[in-house]
């Protein structure tokens, strides 16, 4: 069966005024007293934190206004992603605000990699007698003594995951460093702290829609701090003053009122495609400029590079996935590596969060450029790949980043030991658990609650994104009314659920081929939405996953190995339908490691299956214990053959509490019908 899981399984308090399921959700959030709740429905600049709480802070603070009082030269380096853009021009505003000369400086990705280097500290310090780092700086430890021994005073200010040596910073500043109240700011939040600090609030208005886009693009938690930074810059960004962003906005076709999707899918890429392909400056300019034709050609220029972006990342996607079965074994490896000659570093982070995202396995793409690899990494719930990285720290030139995205460059020689290295750390270190995908939701409701009231009332969580997830809704034993394919693709399902006496439409974007199983009692998980058609207005149900009723409440524990061996079943009937029946272009694999060696301990022969019915025509107990006993098989052949048998309509059963039962033959059947028992023979040949 596949596994459902609920997010959040602690005690829950009602909370005034609120119906059961948003007090529910909202203590899910950690949001469990009515004060709490008044600030996370009604987030206020109010709600921002004292910035002299960071960590250097104050000592930051007394370098800055000496330097503007000498009139020394500054210079803001930042990195070329979005948050790194953000926090450069949020940075250099602030600076130029108080009366400093202040330039930037932004590494080219091509030639100069991530973060500071020696050729551009030498060349800084030349010029410059103040350095401030935004968005890196955090693990540079030998560019920062240089930097030092050169004569510049240095502030870092950073966000990444802090090593156990600091750089020998005048002031390093990182949310994750001291006791700073809420610790997962982005880059360009910790420089909204320091305009915070050194001019006041009336600055930080000004600069709300630039934090707003790098917190929602850099993927942290939009819960405290990061959720009134997001909330207050997205009711800005519709009536900004920024030309840059206007004429962003009008290229990616964003309007009123703009939403957190709009950042991190739109907007965000456009910003991004000037450090992937060209010069990371471009963003800079973009959202500093006041010139409304500079605007419109700065934009026009990240336009096509995005498109050219999209095109590169398209080709080096289909050139990744035809190097998997040479590089990766999907039922051997617990990590996805793959390496290509000069792809494209400002690209692979993007080719590996799509192959992370289809094949559920932590997924690094590599760059051969000459005698050294530049990689990109992207993970799933359960492997720190920081973590996992660093226990092959050894081997890299240079690597960081956070608990699900990291970066990292080695000697092209060592890729092989490499690939060994990060598969025996993730297998030792990280259960196989991990690695099935598991649909998460918030609470489970009966159908009838879903109605524009409830969609109303869900607004106010907004936005959403990491840490605040859209919320998901379970209705279990819902009868399938109807089902069909829609869309131009045919890759959309369309359907009608009954539950009691309510009705209630729904669409799955590409669970089309849910529409060709045999089912009729499911459960489902949703989000409620509104659906406007013809001028009438009513609820629906956005489906994002669909299964045979199981029946009964809890779902099984993710370590049981049963419950985990059923719904690896689950996901190979899936594959099995997919790859037999609604062939997928190539770029959509999905992996064959799920089952590892449980599957050898199967038997799907006709002879097998037939002694089994048997066994199950004459069973009278009450667990599948019992059930394997009696036709004296393992329990996970019982497994294996109720599934099949299930899916040829043969049997009805559920696993908590168990119980299973024949059901009328109809018409003949054929053990190809059933997806696994077609999967199950595929395998043998």
């Amino acid at each position: 069966m596949q596994t459902f899981r609920k997010r959040y399984t602690g005690a829950e308090k009602p909370l005034p005024g609120l119906p059961d399921w948003e007090s529910a959700l909202l203590c899910a959030r950690g949001i469990d007293t009515p004060e709490k709740a008044e600030r996370f429905l009604r987030p206020s600049l109010e709600d921002l934190h004292d910035p002299m709480e960071m960590r250097d802070m104050d000592r930051a603070l007394t370098l800055i206004r000496m330097a503007i009082r000498r009139k020394d030269r500054m210079l803001v380096y930042g990195d070329y992603d979005v948050d790194g853009i953000s926090a450069v021009t949020i940075l250099l505003e602030t600076l130029r605000e108080a009366g400093a000369e202040a330039d930037f400086r932004i590494p080219a990705r091509h030639q100069e990699g991530y973060g500071l280097n020696e050729r551009a500290v030498r060349e800084i310090a030349a010029e410059y007698q103040l350095l401030i780092t935004v968005d890196c700086g955090i693990t540079s430890v030998k560019e920062v003594r240089l930097a030092k021994e050169l004569g510049l005073t240095v502030i870092v200010t950073d966000h990444h995951e802090v090593p156990e040596i600091l750089p020998p910073a005048d002031a390093a500043m990182d949310p994750l460093l001291g006791s700073y109240p809420f610790r997962r700011l982005c880059g360009a939040g910790v420089a909204l702290k320091i305009c915070q600090a050194l001019l006041g609030m009336e600055s930080v208005e000004k600069k709300l829609e630039v934090a707003a886009l790098a917190t929602v693009c850099d993927i942290v938690p939009l819960m405290d701090e990061n959720r009134v930074i997001v909330r207050e810059g997205l009711a800005r960004m519709a009536e900004t003053v920024r030309p840059g962003l206007r004429a962003l906005m009008e290229n990616a076709r964003v309007a009123a009122p703009v939403s957190a999707e709009d950042l991190g899918f739109r907007l965000g890429p456009r910003l991004n495609a000037a450090g992937r392909l060209a010069d990371a400056s471009l963003g800079v300019r973009l959202l500093m400029t006041r010139d409304p034709a500079e605007a419109k050609r700065l934009a026009d220029q990240l336009e096509d590079s995005n498109r050219e972006r999209q095109e590169m990342e398209k080709r080096m996607l289909q050139e990744a996935e035809t190097l998997l079965p040479e590089q990766v074994d999907l039922r051997r490896d617990r990590a996805i590596i793959l390496a290509g000659e000069d792809w494209n570093s400002g690209v692979i982070g993007l080719v590996a969060g799509k192959l992370c995202e289809r094949l559920h396995h932590p997924t690094v793409v590599l760059s051969r450029q000459g005698d050294q690899a530049v990689g990109s990494c992207r993970s799933i719930p359960g492997v720190n790949i920081w973590q996992m990285l660093n226990a092959c720290g050894d081997l890299f030139l240079r690597f960081g980043g956070h608990e699900q995205a990291a970066g990292l460059t080695l000697p092209a020689e060592k890729i092989s030991q490499f690939r060994q290295r990060l598969n025996d750390a993730i297998r030792e270190n990280c259960p196989d658990s991990c690695f099935l995908p598991v649909r998460e939701y918030d609470e489970e409701i009966p159908l009838e609650q879903v109605n524009l009231e409830m969609v109303e009332a869900l607004e106010a969580l907004e936005p959403v994104g990491c840490g605040n997830p859209s919320p998901v809704f379970l209705t279990r034993d819902a009868s399938l009314q109807a089902a069909r394919r829609v869309g131009k693709d045919q890759s959309h399902l369309k359907l009608s659920l009954l539950a009691g006496d309510c009705v209630r439409d729904g669409i799955g974007f590409g669970l089309g081929d849910l529409a060709d199983q045999p089912l009729n009692q499911v459960d489902v998980l949703f989000r409620p939405s509104r659906n406007e058609f013809n001028g009438r207005v009513t609820a629906q149900l956005q489906v994002q996953a669909m299964r045979p009723a199981a029946g009964g409440g809890a779902e099984p524990d993710g370590e049981d190995p049963r419950a985990f061996f059923l719904a690896c079943l689950q996901e190979m009937s899936l594959l099995a339908s997919k790859k037999t029946d609604h062939p997928r272009p190539a770029g959509t694999p999905r992996p064959e490691y799920l089952l590892k060696e449980w599957f050898g301990r199967t038997d799907g022969s006709r002879e097998a299956v037939r002694h089994f019915y048997v066994a199950l025509r004459g069973f009278r107990g009450d667990s599948l214990e019992a059930l394997a006993r009696a036709a004296e098989v393992p329990e996970e052949q019982a497994l294996f053959l109720l599934e099949a048998l299930r899916q040829l309509e043969l049997v009805r059963w559920q696993a908590e509490p168990f119980r299973a039962e024949l059901l009328p033959w109809g018409e003949k059947k054929r053990l190809e019908d059933s997806p696994l028992l077609r999967y199950w023979q595929r395998l043998r040949g």
